[in-house]
C-alpha cells in the first residue's frame, strides 16, 4: 500500500521513502546448494525445491537458466531458395540445423558448409528470440517446432524433419508425440514446363565430382624416332570437368631435360580435329572414364600412350561404377638405349687398392672426384649401436700363440663391435712382467690372413660367425686364441643362437644324437660307463671335469669349445651358485673402493631398493640394480660394478635379489679373503688398479669351464635317445 498523496507531481522531495523504518520485508535470504549450485533462495525450509518434468504446476521450480542450463533442442530441416535464372529448375534445397535453447526460449538456425557450394553458408539466422507471424507478443516455444511442421523464420518457410535423441526423449517426457523422421526430397526441383533439359549438367557435374581424379600410369615408345627412348607418364583424368593431363616421369640423373607437363590440362579428343572443325565446326568427342582402363591406348595428337596401371581410388571408381574385378599390371618393355643412363656408380670395376688409407676410403675417392667420407652401413648401426646397458659388444679373452714361451703368459681382451663389424684388441698388463699393457691393436676391420689385398674387390675380413671360444684369429700375424667370453657374451649369442650355430643348443643335441646313433650300442655303452661317474648324494649331477671328458671321447675333435660351454650353461646343476672365492675377492675389491670413498649410505640405498620394487617380489632387473647403484654414488667403476652384479644372487628370471645385495654391502660382516698377508696387502689394503686384477677374473673365468656340476639326467632326457637302448636290446 502506498502512502504517495497523489495530488502531489511525482518529483524529488514530493514524495517519502515507504520502506525508511521498515525492518522485516516478508522474506528471509536463506544460501543454499541446488545440484552443487550455491544460489540465494527464499522458499520455507523443508519444501522440495527439486523439478520434476512429469508433474507440473504441483511443486515450486528452479529458475530457467539454472534448470535448462546447456539443454539444447536439435532438429533437422530445410527450406526451399527459387532459382530465377535457371531454365531446368525452379528452386533448390537447402538444408539447415535449428536449436532451440531452453533456457531462454532463443533460437538459432545454422546451415552446415559444404565445398564449392557457390552458396553463403554457416549462420542463417544468429541466437534470438523470433516472434511468431502475424503477432507482435508471441514467440515461438517448444510446442512449436517438431517433426513434420513447418516454421516460418522471417519470411522462409522450414519444414523439420528430424530432430535428435535429447530432443525426442525430451519432448515425450512433456507428453508431445513425436513422429517418425522424414525423408529428403530431390535438391533440385525440375521446372513446370515442357522444355527439354540439356543432357551436360556442368555445374550439377561439379558439386558431385571436385577433388575426384583418376589416376593412370603408362609410357610412349618413341624409340622409332632419332634418340627416341620410352617416356614414362602418370595420366590424371579429373572428373568435375571431364579434362586429362599428363605428366612425364624422368628416372634421377637421367640427363633429360624436358618440360614440367606432357599435356597440360584439357579435354582430349579422341581423334586430331581437321582444320574445318577447329574453326567453327561442330565439338569432337572426348575421352570419358568408360575409356579408359589397363590397357586402352589413348591417342594424343598422334601419340600412342599406354596405359599400364592405376592407383587404388581409381580401381574402386571402376569397380563400384563399371563392375570391373580384374586389374592386371601390363609390363613396360624395357629400353636399351637407355640402359647406360641407370648403371650404377657402385657396380663399376675400381683400380686396385694402393694400400694407402682404408680400403673403403679410397674406393670412395675412386667413385667422385669430389673427396668425400666413406659411408657406413647406418640401418645396422641403428639397431646394433649402444642401447642403454646393451652394448652390442662381444668381449673375449685370448691368450697369443707364439713360440716365445714369454707370450704365452699374456692376457689380452678383443673386442668385436656388431655395429660396424670393427675389431679392437687390449692388453691386460701384470705388475713385474714387463708389458705396459693397454691398446694392442686399435679398432679396424681386421681382414683374413694370406689374402690379396691389392685387388679391386674388398678382401674378405673377420665376422661375428668367427668369435667363439676355441677358435685362433690371424691379426696382423700374431695368431690369437680365444680362451673365455664374458657373459654378455656367451647370453647375446645364445638368445641370437639362429645366427650363431656354435650356441645353438638344438644343433649340438643333433650333432651329439647322429653320433651316438652311428654305431650299434654305442649309446648303452656311453651311458652304462658313466652311470657311476654321478654324485652319490645326488643321483642327477655330474662333475664339469666328468662331463667334458665323457662328452670328449665320443665326439673327438668335432666339438668345439665354445659349444662344451653352450652345454654346460645349458645344463647347469647348480645355477645361479658362483665360486666363493672369487665372490670374496671381489667383495674385498669393493670394500676397498668403499672405504677410500668414505661411502657409507646403506639405509639410504636400501629405501631406494624398496621404493623401485612396488609389487614386493624381492628382486630387480640388472638394469634397475645398476641404475640405483650408479644414483647412490657408489664410488667404484664400472667394471668392478659389473663384477660385482655378477656374483650375486638372482631368481629364475635372472633378477638380482637385492637383500643379497644388502648383505653384500654389509660393513659388519666385512670379509676376510683367505690368501697370505702380502697377498691380502696386495688386493684388500692397496686396493691395485682393476686391470691388474681383472687378469685374474679372466683366469677364473677360463677355468670356471672345470668346476661345478652338470645336470646329467637332464642332459639325456634332452638326448631322447632311449629307443635305441630298447632297439638294440
Amino acid at each position: 500500500m502506498s502512502i504517495r498523496n497523489p495530488r502531489l507531481p511525482l518529483l524529488p522531495g514530493y514524495g517519502a521513502n515507504p520502506l525508511i523504518g521498515k525492518k522485516s520485508f516478508g522474506v528471509r535470504p536463506v544460501f543454499t546448494s541446488v545440484d552443487k549450485v550455491n544460489m540465494l533462495v527464499d522458499k520455507p525450509e523443508g519444501v522440495n525445491r527439486v523439478p520434476s518434468l512429469y508433474c507440473r504446476k504441483q511443486m515450486p521450480e528452479l529458475p530457467t537458466w539454472l534448470m535448462y542450463d546447456k539443454n539444447i533442442l536439435h532438429f533437422q530441416a530445410y527450406f526451399q531458395q527459387s532459382l530465377h535464372e535457371m531454365l531446368s529448375a525452379s528452386h533448390i534445397l537447402r538444408k539447415v540445423d535449428i536449436y532451440f535453447f531452453l533456457e531462454d526460449g532463443t533460437i538459432k538456425v545454422m546451415e552446415p558448409r559444404t565445398n564449392n557450394s557457390g552458396l553463403s553458408q554457416g549462420t542463417l539466422i544468429s541466437r534470438q528470440r523470433i516472434r511468431l507471424p502475424f503477432s507482435y507478443d508471441s514467440y515461438y516455444d517448444v510446442l512449436d517446432l517438431n517433426i513434420g511442421r513447418e516454421v516460418t523464420f522471417f519470411g522462409k518457410v522450414f519444414k523439420i524433419i528430424n530432430c535428435d535423441n535429447f530432443t525426442r526423449v525430451f519432448l515425450n517426457r512433456l507428453g508431445i508425440n513425436v513422429p517418425d523422421p522424414l525423408s529428403w526430397p530431390d535438391a533440385v526441383e525440375k521446372a513446370p514446363d515442357n522444355r527439354r533439359p540439356p543432357k551436360h549438367r556442368p555445374f550439377r557435374q561439379f558439386l558431385d565430382f571436385d577433388r575426384q581424379v583418376l589416376r593412370f600410369h603408362g609410357y610412349w615408345d618413341d624409340r622409332s624416332s632419332e634418340f627416341g627412348f620410352i617416356h614414362l607418364l602418370e595420366i590424371h583424368y579429373f572428373l568435375a570437368d571431364d579434362t586429362i593431363e599428363i605428366k612425364e616421369e624422368l628416372p634421377p640423373n637421367s640427363g633429360i631435360e624436358a618440360g614440367p607437363m606432357f599435356l597440360k590440362r584439357m579435354r582430349l579428343p579422341r581423334k586430331i580435329p581437321s582444320h574445318v572443325e577447329m574453326t567453327g565446326g561442330a565439338p569432337q568427342p572426348s575421352y570419358s572414364p568408360a575409356d579408359l582402363t589397363i590397357g586402352a591406348v589413348l591417342n594424343v595428337f598422334g601419340r600412342k600412350v599406354v596405359l599400364t596401371n592405376c592407383d587404388p581410388f581409381t580401381k574402386e571408381y571402376y569397380r563400384v561404377t563399371y563392375g570391373f574385378d580384374s586389374f592386371n599390371e601390363l609390363p613396360v618393355p624395357k629400353d636399351e638405349s637407355s640402359e647406360c643412363v641407370s648403371t650404377n656408380v657402385n657396380d663399376r670395376q675400381l683400380p686396385p687398392w694402393n694400400g694407402y688409407g682404408s680400403y673403403d676410403d679410397s674406393a670412395e675417392n675412386c667413385r667422385t672426384v669430389e673427396p668425400k667420407a666413406p659411408h657406413r652401413d647406418f640401418i645396422k648401426f641403428l639397431h646394433k649401436d649402444r642401447v642403454g646397458f646393451d652394448s652390442h659388444c662381444l668381449r673375449f679373452a685370448a691368450r697369443l700363440i707364439d713360440d716365445n714361451p714369454v707370450n704365452t703368459f699374456r692376457y689380452f681382451i678383443i673386442k668385436y663391435f656388431l655395429c660396424d663389424d670393427t675389431i679392437g684388441i687390449f692388453e691386460l698388463g701384470e705388475r713385474n712382467s714387463g708389458f705396459k699393457g693397454g691398446k694392442f691393436f686399435r679398432r679396424d676391420k681386421m681382414y683374413l690372413p694370406d689374402v690379396n689385398f691389392f685387388v679391386p674387390k674388398e678382401p674378405p675380413a673377420y665376422t661375428d660367425k668367427d668369435m667363439w671360444v676355441g677358435n685362433e684369429l690371424v691379426i696382423n700375424k700374431h695368431r690369437f686364441r680365444l680362451v673365455a667370453a664374458d657373459d654378455y657374451a656367451l647370453r647375446y649369442m645364445e638368445l641370437h643362437s639362429e645366427e650363431y650355430p656354435m650356441a645353438n643348443v638344438p644343433l649340438i643335441l643333433d650333432k651329439i644324437r647322429r653320433e651316438l646313433a652311428s654305431q650299434e650300442n654305442k649309446y648303452k655303452n656311453f651311458v652304462a660307463k658313466y652311470m657311476d661317474a654321478v654324485l652319490p648324494e645326488n643321483k642327477d649331477l655330474m662333475s664339469v671335469k666328468c662331463f667334458k671328458q665323457a662328452l670328449k671321447e665320443i665326439m673327438c675333435e668335432k666339438m668345439t669349445e665354445h659349444e662344451f660351454i653352450t652345454l654346460i650353461r645349458r645344463f647347469r646343476g647348480d645355477p645361479g651358485k658362483e665360486k666363493s672365492p672369487r665372490r670374496e675377492m671381489i667383495r674385498s675389491l669393493v670394500f676397498s673402493e668403499l672405504t677410500r670413498g668414505l661411502w657409507d649410505d646403506r639405509e639410504r640405498l636400501r629405501e631406494g631398493l624398496l621404493h623401485a620394487d612396488a609389487p614386493g617380489l624381492g628382486s630387480l632387473p640388472v638394469s634397475r640394480v645398476r641404475q640405483l647403484l650408479r644414483a647412490h654414488r657408489l664410488p667404484i667403476n664400472t667394471d668392478l660394478l659389473d663384477c660385482m652384479l655378477q656374483v650375486l644372487e638372482k631368481d629364475n628370471k635372472c633378477n638380482i635379489l637385492y637383500e643379497d645385495l644388502m648383505s653384500f654391502l654389509d660393513f659388519q660382516t666385512r670379509p676376510v679373503f683367505n690368501l697370505t698377508e702380502d697377498d691380502y696387502q696386495k688386493v684388500v689394503r692397496h686396493a691395485p688398479p682393476l686391470k691388474d686384477t681383472e687378469c685374474k677374473l679372466w683366469a677364473e673365468a677360463e677355468s670356471q669351464i672345470q668346476e661345478g656340476y652338470v645336470n646329467w639326467s637332464a642332459f639325456l632326457c634332452q638326448l631322447n635317445l632311449d629307443h635305441l637302448v630298447k632297439e638294440q636290446s
